[in-house]
């Protein structure tokens, strides 16, 4: 399967059926989707989009010594998908785009039920467990991508 650039409006399908169900479609666009620094990656399978991620520039409160921190949002796959690697290949990608724009850290608010997959990826959490409105727990979780360069 091979992780290729899409549009932001490529990721809402997923960012609703798997992130937002039943909750309004005006909370699966997010404001950072259309900056010049934000990229968005996809894995298609017979012309439809079966996962996806966006990236952003974007700080954080636990990473203020760093001076490009990136963030990852809207990751999603296909429930049919699940569990295949393809999140992985996503996160990979997108781990080397932000290498090569010197992003030093990677960082994103996980779903608690997330937490296992991104630790396999690498992924360390940081700070309290919050909850997030009509999504449940959340923790923030990191990865240093300085030691990729």
């Amino acid at each position: 399967m091979m992780v290729v650039h899409i549009s932001s409006i490529d990721c809402i399908d997923l960012r609703s059926r798997i992130l937002r169900p039943n909750q309004p479609i005006e909370l699966c666009h997010f404001a950072e989707d259309h900056f010049e620094s934000t990229f968005h990656l996809g894995i298609f399978k017979n012309g439809k989009i079966i996962s996806n991620g966006t990236f952003m520039q974007n700080t954080n409160p636990h990473f203020t010594e760093n001076k490009n921190v990136c963030r990852l949002r809207g990751m999603a796959t296909d429930t049919q998908f699940q569990g295949q690697g393809l999140g992985r290949l996503i996160l990979e990608k997108a781990e080397a785009i932000l290498t090569e724009k010197n992003c030093e850290i990677l960082w994103f608010n996980a779903r608690e039920s997330a937490f296992g997959f991104y630790e396999k990826c690498g992924y360390k959490k940081i700070g309290d467990m919050f909850d997030i409105a009509g999504v449940g727990p959340h923790k923030v979780m990191f990865k240093k991508l300085t030691h990729l360069i």
